[in-house]
């Protein structure tokens, strides 16, 4: 079992990219359907990991859940601004009770995939930049990481549909299935 999280504000290509690869049985968040607060910075979490974060009123106890039950986490996110989205941002700064008992990730890993409007050579070095982001909490955390690819989606304008991008999009999905498999 995996958990797959899609950083886009909408249901497109991020979405589709990991539903196209995950497993029936696996885990698909949206976290455009999700209401996740903006993490307070007060530290509480330090001494109560028992839920996780004082603000229990949102939905990042089931991400929380779904994080610890899965070993692999493969997360897609749209380059927006020349990094991740905000939505992803805020669930990454709510994985602060994980900084305090970092023991909880080790030996997780992360799968990144990202999808920006630029072809892949012009997105190359962003998609590095949020590689090595991911690498830097995963040093803190405790996970690993892995880049998988990165898409184009052309023209926001006219393809909100990654499968017209590419010609060989099942030959693609199924090569990447193989990389999280192995």
């Amino acid at each position: 079992m995996a958990l797959y999280i899609s950083g886009s504000n909408r249901r497109g290509n991020c979405y589709r990219i990991l539903n196209d690869l995950r497993d029936e049985e696996d885990t698909l968040i949206a976290l455009a359907d999700k209401s996740i607060n903006y993490c307070l910075g007060c530290n509480a979490c330090m001494d109560y990991l028992d839920s996780y974060c004082i603000m229990e009123d949102d939905d990042m106890q089931e991400i929380y859940d779904e994080i610890l039950k899965n070993d692999e986490i493969i997360i897609a996110t749209p380059i927006y601004m020349n990094h991740i989205t905000g939505i992803l941002k805020n669930m990454i700064d709510r994985l602060n009770p994980f900084c305090w008992h970092d023991e909880m990730l080790l030996g997780k890993t992360v799968y990144l995939i990202t999808v920006g409007q630029m072809d892949e050579e012009e997105n190359a070095d962003i998609a590095e930049n949020i590689k090595e982001y991911f690498e830097g909490i995963g040093e803190f955390l405790g996970f690993k990481v892995k880049f998988l690819r990165n898409f184009t989606s052309g023209d926001i304008r006219t393809s909100d549909n990654i499968t017209k991008m590419y010609k060989n999009y099942e030959a693609i999905i199924r090569k990447l299935k193989r990389e999280i498999e192995s």
